[in-house]
């Protein structure tokens, strides 16, 4: 079992610079990017609006539904998704389904919005007396659940997986955990307590623009492993 894991590590490393090395991924940032840093700077621009009383459309916003953020989000996410599974088709590597298969829920949860309406449902049973809106604590309960079958199934792939798949499957955990990381947890820091309006906007723009970052190094990740085994097949 050491020795597995201390080869795994090597791999990931191994397989961290093939990654990086890549030449997709760059071709894909430099149409990808400059389209991002537009959408982050109108979300820069909504925030001190919605401070300054200079209210502009809701669309500016990032994270706001049917906005311009969110549907570049959905198109990664569901991109992300097809690379998987084509992924799996060609190389029968379990684990690369498991992560697609998170990448399609992220896909519809962001789009039908199954965590809010999860959180409102649910509300009336959560602990009411606390600085967190009790629908902020069930969609955090749900985003727990999945993250939890996720994990189970993540570990069942690893034990059974071939080197390299699996250090693949680690470096997209990394993007995903980055990006669950703003927004769950950031976003339960956001919604915790009285605060002002300005460190609230404040606080929203970082979880915002932390989960937009994550999800393009994600997809970009993916890209790279996509490209380089496509080019292993051919050889």
């Amino acid at each position: 079992m050491h020795s597995r894991i201390l080869a795994l590590w090597n791999e990931v490393w191994g397989a961290l610079g093939d990654v990086v090395a890549n030449h997709a991924w760059r071709r894909v940032a430099f149409f990808l990017l400059p389209y991002a840093g537009v959408i982050a700077g109108m979300d820069v621009a909504a925030h001190y609006g919605s401070v300054t009383d200079a209210l502009l459309p809701a669309q500016m916003y990032i994270s706001k539904d049917e906005g311009f953020g969110e549907y570049l989000e959905y198109s990664l996410t569901a991109a992300a998704a097809v690379m998987l599974v084509l992924l799996w088709l060609r190389t029968r590597a379990g684990i690369h389904l498991v992560n697609a298969l998170l990448f399609i829920y992220l896909t519809a949860d962001n789009s039908l919005q199954f965590h809010e309406q999860f959180g409102h449902w649910i509300a009336p049973s959560m602990p009411q007396a606390t600085p967190l809106p009790a629908n902020d604590l069930g969609e955090m309960l749900l985003f727990a659940l999945i993250g939890a079958a996720w994990l189970c199934s993540l570990l069942a792939a690893l034990i059974r997986a071939e080197l390299r798949p699996a250090a693949y499957a680690l470096i997209l955990a990394g993007g995903i955990a980055g990006a669950a990381f703003f927004g769950v947890v950031a976003d339960a820091v956001t919604s915790w307590g009285d605060k002002s309006e300005y460190l609230i906007a404040f606080e929203a723009w970082l979880e915002d623009g932390g989960e937009f970052v994550m999800i393009i190094a994600t997809f970009l990740a993916c890209c790279a492993i996509f490209d380089i085994e496509r080019r292993r097949g051919r050889n």
